[in-house]
Order: structure tokens, then sequence, then C-alpha cells
């Protein structure tokens, strides 16, 4: 259902995620650093990034949708953790680029669809209740 903005809303993570496959996530003088040259941080690329997109094809099964949802965000959270203990052990002269953030950013996006899927399903069981 692509109308729904909570599936806007993993789209965009998905989008931002997947982005993260491509851009250089921290630089200094002599190299620029990808992503996918850090196993660690590819793996939880691969994983949040698939979650956030089979999320998005769950819309008849809300509750795995919202439980999915909110694991994605812990998950994010966590790789955000990691990227930030990597800034505070990168060697001297190198800087982070602004798609380090993109996870953050993905969480609070799932946050939202979590938010809204949440209210679709209240709103579906109050139905249920008024026709029984």
């Amino acid at each position: 259902m692509i109308q729904r903005i909570q599936t806007l809303f993993l789209l965009a993570a998905t989008a931002l995620l997947s982005s993260l496959f491509f851009v250089t996530i921290a630089k200094s003088q002599t190299e620029s650093v990808k992503l996918i040259q850090i196993i660690p941080l590819l793996i939880f690329n691969v994983i949040t990034t698939l979650v956030a997109f089979i999320t998005i094809f769950l819309y008849k099964n809300r509750v795995l949708q919202i439980r999915l949802t909110i694991l994605n965000s812990i998950i994010l959270l966590g790789y955000q953790g990691w990227i930030v203990y990597l800034f505070f052990v990168r060697p001297d002269g190198s800087v982070f680029t602004t798609p380090a953030v993109f996870p953050v950013v993905a969480a609070i996006l799932s946050w939202l669809a979590f938010r809204y899927i949440a209210r679709d399903e209240a709103m579906v069981r109050a139905a249920d209740r008024l026709r029984k």
C-alpha cells in the first residue's frame, strides 16, 4: 500500500540505507573510507536495509510489521553507536561525512512508521469491536 504514510517513511529509510553502499563515510588527507570497506558496518547495513524493505510489504500483517519496525529501529541505533565508536577512535586528520548520520535518520523514520502502523492497528481493532 504505497499510499500509506508509513510506507513512505519505510521507503525513505530504505533509500537512505541503500545509499550508504555508494557514499564515503569518512575522509582524510590521504584516503577516503567507504562503508563497504568495513565488514561489520556492511553487515549492519545489509540487515537493516533488507528489514526496512521487507517490512513495506507486510501491510496485511500489521502486528508483525510493528515488531519488525521496532527491531529495525533498535538495530539502527546499534549501527549508529558503532559509527560513533569509530568516530572516537579515528586517526587524527580524518573527518566523518554527512552520510554517517543516515542510520539515526532512518531510525527516526522507522519510529514514525511504527507510530502510524500502530495507529492503523488501533483503528482496525476499534472497528472490529463495533462490528461484534
